[in-house]
């Protein structure tokens, strides 16, 4: 009996909410099949298995959010060959496998979908029935969604659009990095005259000035300094540089 336990999807990751399953007790499994839809600060993610068999018994209900390393369902493993039988040994009826649920519907009045489905699209901000579903009954799934091509986005859609953007980019979106030289000859020399005279641990260096004026850049536009939480734009209530900075020696 093997067990399926909340992966860990980041370094930083210390624990995940189960959004959907994707399977039920008594279906069969291999794998890489994704069986679970697990929610975490990059966003909805579709988890796979590394075990084939069939699943036993979910162990969590959709909406547990649990640290990571905790068992989620119990996956019975399939042998390579099963022994047969010998007549001491009775034989029990395997139970019968519950049906899979099938996904609720959505609210609004809104095509029945998955709460995965309907959690990428309001992040989105896409309407569900312009969407082909794949599951049963026209249901339509996370997949579908991921599949679809946003419509064009209002001025009220533009940072729901910016806040998914940012949530998948560290998981599927390609970074590249690019860079300014900028003439630091007044900063040194400024840094030469303030420091002159003091001792060495009383100093001041130039990732000092850098994150300075990180903050005065913060304070003048205050657009880029808050995060994105239940479905709007929250601005910070103070500038805190060293969240947000991330200073690098240059090459």
């Amino acid at each position: 009996m093997g067990v399926f336990r909340m992966p860990s999807l980041g370094s930083d990751m210390e624990a995940g909410k189960l959004v959907e399953w994707l399977v039920a007790p008594g279906d069969q499994v291999r794998r890489g099949d994704v069986i679970a839809v697990v929610e975490t600060q990059k966003g909805a993610i579709e988890v796979e298995i590394f075990e084939t068999g069939e699943v036993s018994r979910l162990l969590l209900g959709v909406g547990a959010t649990v640290p990571v390393g905790t068992a989620m369902a119990e996956i019975g493993v399939v042998a390579a060959t099963a022994p047969e039988p010998t007549p001491a040994t009775p034989i029990l009826a395997a139970p019968a496998p519950a049906p899979k649920p099938a996904p609720a519907a959505a609210p609004h009045g809104q095509p029945p979908s998955s709460p995965a489905a309907r959690m990428l699209a309001r992040d989105r901000a896409m309407a569900l029935d312009g969407i082909d579903g794949s599951g049963p009954d026209g249901a339509v799934l996370l997949r579908d969604v991921a599949a679809a091509k946003p419509a064009s986005f209002g001025p009220r859609d533009m940072r729901s659009a910016i806040a998914a953007a940012m949530s998948r980019s560290k998981r599927e979106i390609p970074y590249f990095y690019l860079s300014h030289e900028i003439d630091l000859h007044p900063a040194t020399d400024w840094l030469a005259a303030r420091n002159a005279g003091r001792p060495p641990e009383a100093r001041l260096v130039m990732g000092l000035l850098l994150i300075r004026a990180a903050a005065l850049a913060a304070r003048k536009h205050p657009a880029l300094n808050g995060t994105y939480q239940h479905g709007a734009f929250r601005p910070a209530a103070r500038v805190h540089p060293g969240v947000a900075v991330s200073l690098r020696a240059a090459g």
